[in-house]
């Protein structure tokens, strides 16, 4: 029987790994409070004394495979050493992820890094390594401050947890975070207050490391693919610490992104296709390696001289020709665009001309008890990526709105954004956009999404609301031949949950309605969804 590939994502994140390596020390740091946390050393065989220590500090446990395999680092003569968090040491799962991974009154990165410095196996240089849960630990860990930390090598992870990871624009990640904290935090009463912390409270300041980057003193490599569910979350991390980060770190922050999902390079899956040979590797060495070698060895390779910014722009994912799949370098993110609306008209048009002058609608439904289904997208453990929504599509519950046939290459790069004026016969419902590449062919594949929950804003029933749907950012070029769709319906399921359609406070109440919704087009209530262009054919729109 073949085996989904979300559940082999799902296992091979589990995996504890009973075999080798084996610890050189197991060890119990203390932290200020007086708890002790579990501590694996790995040496390098030839020497255990004046090493360059790389700390790896893991909410899923000190044998899970993301962590081990970054203990062949000790074949390059580092000291490798990876602590369970206070959650991964707590076996009933009551432990709220990352309450003392940060800069509040427990500080457990910070106590450990500087443990480690004055220990004689280590050199006093401190660096920090690992992607995911074990990346978020070091966004955390960063504003402390330790004295000894020297830098840093991120990959795939979020500054904030509301915004990024459990809460975009208000709506809950359902089965991600339901999923998550069924790995992370077991017991289902730390669920249950989670997933109903909709609003930016005090209580999320802690796991919001934007907040105090000012405080961060450490250089980075933060690595992201495009459709990884933390994108957006790994590109506004480098640019508050790169802009406004503290001397250590401002200025010098390092970002690459490939057309990758969150579990990349343990699969090359991508959606319904593969990821491109070239899009395997970038064009220069940003390996752990060349960036510790040169901040805990003082090996002078260069990689502090590695451009700030080193993207992937994608093209059509089944190899056909375009100028599209190429790697590019930029001094800075975003990258200069010209943010170009295109409009919602009748007959499901996408026009890039001005406005139609006459105004019009286009309805659809969303009933609660027939969702539309998540068909990939950047997801955690489901299907993910870009994967043909043409299923959907077909639904008439789901509205499209398509440019003609390309006639030249279109290339874009940065943040998107829907602006759809709604109404609806109920005061809270979703509107979910999800933006396509169409080939020539007829599939109509993911490229972004984005939901929109009205009874999150004071807005008056029957007045059109114009909803900001925020579609993240991408780097793709639409060939030419291709065209540009925009889909809307009432649900992206179960990626969001599902709105019953009768407001915030009664969604557990098990009750439900139909909302029958109306989208303005044209005239004072200008539906569009706006792309941030560089280039069209020959032509670079912005320098």
């Amino acid at each position: 029987m073949k085996i989904p590939a979300f559940v082999f994502i799902f296992l091979f994140f589990q995996i504890i790994c009973c075999a080798d390596p084996t610890p050189n020390q197991t060890v119990q740091i203390r932290m200020r409070d007086g708890a002790s946390l579990t501590t694996d050393i790995y040496l390098p065989q030839e020497n255990s004394s004046n090493l360059p220590c790389i700390l790896i500090r893991s909410p899923s446990g000190r044998r899970a495979m993301t962590a081990l395999r970054d203990t062949e680092l000790t074949k390059e003569g580092f000291m490798v050493v990876i602590q369970e968090t206070r959650s991964a040491q707590d076996t009933e799962g009551k432990t709220v992820p990352y309450t003392s991974d940060g800069w509040a009154d427990n500080q457990d990165g910070y106590d450990t890094v500087e443990w480690l410095a004055k220990n004689p196996m280590t050199n006093g240089k401190i660096g920090t390594l690992g992607s995911s849960a074990l990346g978020i630990t070091q966004l955390l860990m960063a504003p402390s401050a330790p004295p000894h930390l020297v830098c840093q090598y991120i990959g795939v992870a979020t500054p904030s947890l509301h915004q990024y990871a459990i809460f975009p624009n208000g709506k809950l990640l359902k089965h991600q975070v339901e999923s998550w904290l069924g790995y992370y935090a077991r017991d289902t009463g730390i669920s249950n207050f989670i997933t109903n912390q909709h609003f930016y409270t005090p209580f999320w300041e802690d796991f919001d490391s934007l907040r105090v980057v000012d405080k961060v003193q450490a250089p980075a490599i933060l690595q992201g693919g495009w459709y990884d569910m933390f994108i957006q979350g790994t590109l506004d991390a480098f640019v508050a610490r790169q802009d406004h980060g503290g001397k250590g770190a401002k200025g010098k922050q390092k970002l690459l992104v490939g057309p990758w999902m969150h579990f990349w390079p343990a699969t090359t899956k991508l959606g319904d296709f593969e990821v491109p040979l070239l899009a395997q590797q970038p064009p220069v060495d940003y390996s752990p390696k060349r960036w510790f070698d040169y901040y805990l060895k003082g090996i002078p390779n260069g990689a502090n001289e590695l451009p700030p910014v080193t993207y992937y722009v994608m093209g059509p994912f089944d190899g056909s020709p375009s100028s599209g799949n190429i790697w590019r370098t930029a001094n800075a993110w975003p990258v200069p665009a010209i943010n170009t609306p295109f409009y919602l008209a009748t007959e499901g048009r996408l026009i890039a001309d001005n406005p139609p002058q006459n105004t019009s609608t286009a309805s659809y439904v969303h009933d609660p008890a027939n969702p539309v289904p998540t068909l990939g997208g950047l997801n955690l453990f489901m299907e993910s990526g870009p994967v043909d929504q043409r299923p959907n599509e077909a639904r008439d519950d789901v509205l499209t709105f398509t440019t003609p046939p390309l006639t030249e290459d279109v290339e874009i790069t940065g943040r998107m954004h829907a602006y759809c004026f709604l109404t609806s016969d109920v005061t809270d419902t979703d509107i979910a956009v999800r933006l396509c590449d169409v080939y020539p062919d007829g599939r109509s594949i993911l490229i972004a999404d984005g939901i929109f929950r009205t009874g999150i804003v004071p807005h008056t029933q029957g007045v059109p609301l114009e909803a900001s749907i925020d579609l993240w950012s991408t780097s793709l070029v639409f060939a030419k031949g291709h065209q540009i769709r925009i889909s809307i319906s009432g649900s992206n399921y179960p990626r969001y949950e599902n709105n019953p359609n009768i407001g915030l406070t009664d969604n557990f109440t098990g009750k439900a309605k139909i909302a029958h919704n109306e989208i303005h087009l044209g005239g004072s209530t200008p539906s569009r969804v706006v792309l941030p262009i560089v280039r069209m054919g020959d032509r670079w729109l912005a320098k």
